[in-house]
């Protein structure tokens, strides 16, 4: 990569990290192109230079915090665990980076913010599919699941955690989302083709926080 692309990059990155805080704070819905270029404090030749759009600087600023997760999710060391230890680690991890990340949730989870929270569960679904189908297909190798199509039932699973487990979506309260929870690992179980249910500290988390 030449300098100049490299510097492009870093530039643009930056902008990008500015971007999804504009569009946290302020609202998808409420952010118009005018408002961004402003807070950037940047001409809008120079924004046109990095983004053709309000979309796809909004696309771009949430594939960015996405595969930034996806960084955290990698960095931990699973090499010689088991494929049912090593999902069940994801969970955790997936489930920290969520609580720490609580108060820039509720605002992606308001009125404002509709589509900017579909674009991010589409892109949370793309991404970290193909991390759960290689995990998947470790754990069919290793006799542990019994599944045919490791792509597609991670995409579900995803699409179950992202979109029905949102209890901030449904308006759920602590009781609701237990027994939902409950019913998740069910459904995981079965669609893993284990006999046992081994997703159970999932609920008993939800439980502790009661």
């Amino acid at each position: 990569m030449s300098r100049t692309n490299k510097d492009f990059d870093n530039k643009r990155n930056e902008l990008l990290e500015l971007i999804w805080d504009i569009f946290i704070l302020n609202g998808y819905e409420n952010t118009t192109l005018a408002f961004i270029i402003h807070s950037l404090n940047i001409s809008k030749g120079a924004f046109y230079h990095y983004f053709s759009s309000k979309e796809e600087c909004a696309n771009a600023s949430i594939e960015m915090k996405v595969k930034y997760w996806v960084s955290q999710i990698s960095n931990e060391d699973t090499n010689k665990i088991r494929a049912d230890e090593k999902l069940k680690k994801i969970i955790l991890t997936g489930s920290r980076i969520a609580k720490d990340n609580i108060k820039q949730n509720e605002k992606i989870h308001s009125s404002s913010n509709i589509i900017f929270h579909q674009k991010l569960m589409v892109t949370i679904i793309k991404y970290f599919s193909p991390i759960y189908a290689k995990i998947i297909c470790q754990g069919i190798e290793e006799g542990i699941f019994n599944v045919k199509y490791p792509l597609e039932t991670a995409e579900m699973i995803l699409t179950l955690s992202n979109f029905y487990l949102d209890a901030n979506l449904f308006e759920w309260d602590l009781e609701k989302m237990i027994s939902k929870v409950s019913a998740f690992e069910e459904v995981l179980t079965c669609a893993l083709g284990m006999k046992e249910n081994i997703f159970n500290f999932i609920s008993k988390s939800f439980k502790l926080e009661d």
